[in-house]
């Protein structure tokens, strides 16, 4: 089974525009086709992003159940592992860390500062396009 962490820009970004290839992705997801890894220092900023009242008035829906399915459905690492400067924005170490404690496979992200490394510790690094064409080829199979 495919094992992945997402960058909270994606869930960000479903909330805001509910676009066509993070709305198939989810959707992968929902569907089991793989293992979305969370952390609670994720989850944390996840929740903050949400409750910002200048970004809550552009979501397109509430995303208390996406929140919801988040808790329920992902699988959390401990959030233990700290890897201060692996990345060159020290903010994105925390999705590189809940990757190499969760034995993902993938880190799905817009971010150049975590697309630029391309693959850490044999981890891949790809945008959401990339990951869904993985997913669509039947991967997870």
């Amino acid at each position: 089974m495919i094992r992945a962490v997402l960058d909270i820009n994606l869930l960000i970004s479903y909330l805001l525009t509910h676009g066509d290839t993070i709305s198939r992705m989810m959707a992968h997801w929902e569907q089991g086709h793989f293992v979305y890894l969370q952390s609670p220092q994720m989850f944390d900023e996840l929740i903050d992003v949400v409750n910002r009242p200048r970004l809550r008035r552009y979501l397109k829906t509430d995303p208390q159940p996406l929140l919801d399915l988040i808790e329920i459905d992902a699988e959390y690492t401990s959030g233990e592992l700290t890897l201060p400067g692996a990345c060159r924005d020290p903010k994105d170490d925390k999705f590189i860390a809940c990757a190499v404690e969760g034995n993902a496979d993938y880190i799905v992200s817009g971010d150049n500062d975590l697309l630029d490394l391309g693959v850490y510790q044999g981890i891949q690094i790809v945008r959401v396009w990339d990951f869904l064409m993985v997913l669509e080829n039947g991967a997870y199979e």
